[in-house]
C-alpha cells in the first residue's frame, strides 16, 4: 500500500479501519449531496412521471444516508458531520447525465467496499446500497433516452 506521508502510515497502523471509516463518511456526504441534487432535479422535471421517479430515487438515497450514518456512529461512537457542495446542472437533460454518472460511480464504490469486508451487517448495508445505485443508474439512463 502506498502512503502519501508518514502520518498516513502511522494512522493506518494505529487504526486499520480508518480508510473504511473514511469511505463511509464520504458515502454519507455523497448521499446528502444526492438528496439535495435529486430534490432540485425533480423540480426541473418536464412531467409528473419523471418527477415521481426521481423522488422515488431520492427516497432510496435518504434511506442510504440514514443507514450509513448509523454505521458510522457504530464504528466511531460519534455522529457524522458533513457539508455538501450543491451539484450544478444547466438543463434537466444535463442533470440526468450527471446523476447517471454519479450513480455508476457510487455503485462501484459500494460494491468494492462490500467485497472488502466480511462483517455481515456491513455487507447487508452495502449490498442494499450498491444494488439500489445500479437500479438508479438504469432509471436515469432510461429517462435520458426518453428525452431524445
Amino acid at each position: 500500500m502506498y502512503y502519501d506521508n508518514l502520518d498516513d502510515r502511522q494512522q493506518m497502523e494505529q487504526n486499520p479501519a480508518a480508510p473504511f471509516v473514511d469511505a463511509i463518511l464520504n458515502a454519507i456526504k455523497g448521499e446528502a449531496t444526492a438528496i439535495d441534487f435529486y430534490g432540485r432535479l425533480a423540480e426541473a422535471a418536464p412531467n409528473a412521471v419523471m418527477r415521481d421517479r426521481i423522488l422515488s430515487i431520492r427516497r432510496d438515497e435518504q434511506d442510504h444516508f440514514h443507514l450509513f450514518n448509523q454505521l458510522y456512529e457504530q464504528l466511531t461512537g460519534m455522529q457524522a458531520s458533513v457539508s455538501i457542495t450543491p451539484v450544478s446542472f444547466g438543463s434537466f437533460s444535463n442533470g440526468l447525465r450527471i446523476a447517471y454518472d454519479d450513480e455508476l460511480k457510487d455503485y462501484e464504490t459500494y460494491r468494492n467496499l462490500y467485497l472488502n469486508t466480511q462483517d455481515v451487517t456491513i455487507r447487508n448495508i452495502l449490498l442494499r446500497a450498491f444494488t439500489d445505485e445500479i437500479k438508479h443508474a438504469i432509471r436515469f439512463g432510461f429517462m435520458t433516452v426518453s428525452l431524445v
